[in-house]
């Protein structure tokens, strides 16, 4: 009965994984996704972080049950008794294993290969207009990034509102601004940057 539960949370599990790792190998680098508030499915990138993270813990513990309640079937398998897994499987597969890590740690084809098509995808994604002042200024507060453009943070919340942008105060950041106002920190900060070229 037990195996059954482990089973069904291990296929959960991948196949979780196996999505939330598609969406991570293709998804836009951070400074983009973060800054045009990047989703898919609804979900933004720390979403898909957590999702693949969180399933990956899941993974490890119920791949251990699984491996605790098999571990009989393991030890005979790798016996050969089973007839199933003979020291020659045993060796082959070991091998095959570290071998991909080695090439993957190495960063030689095919695994540089697979992870430069990655890099390919997450640059072909459309880039912003308006860049970034700074890396990671979505995590600014709106003070500081007054600041950066020249407007008081008094003025800001002033442009933001005017323009229909919920500002509790000064010290939130653009993210969360963004995130309560159903638009990106990069539209917030061409907002105020629109602004400050008028002064």
């Amino acid at each position: 009965m037990v195996r059954k539960y482990v089973s069904l949370f291990l296929l959960y599990a991948l196949i979780a994984m196996t999505i939330s790792g598609i969406v991570l190998y293709v998804m836009p680098h951070g400074r983009v996704a973060y800054w045009t508030g990047w989703r898919f499915l609804g979900l933004d990138k720390d979403q898909w972080d957590s999702l693949h993270t969180i399933f990956g813990f899941l993974m490890i513990f119920f791949g251990i049950w699984h491996v605790i309640l098999n571990w009989k079937n393991i030890v005979n398998y790798l016996k050969g008794r089973a007839g199933i897994i003979t020291s020659k499987e045993f060796f082959i597969t070991t091998i095959v294993a570290l071998t991909i890590t080695i090439g993957i740690i190495a960063n030689v084809s095919p695994f540089k290969t697979v992870m430069d098509i990655g890099e390919r995808i997450k640059n072909s994604w459309p880039k912003p207009e308006t860049m970034p002042p700074a890396p990671h200024a979505e995590l600014f507060s709106l003070k500081k990034v007054a600041q950066i453009i020249g407007l008081s943070p008094q003025k800001a919340i002033g442009v933001l509102e005017s323009k229909g942008i919920k500002v509790e105060s000064p010290d939130e950041i653009l993210k969360d601004i963004a995130a309560k106002n159903n638009t990106t920190p990069a539209r917030i900060y061409e907002i105020l940057s629109g602004i400050s070229k008028k002064y």
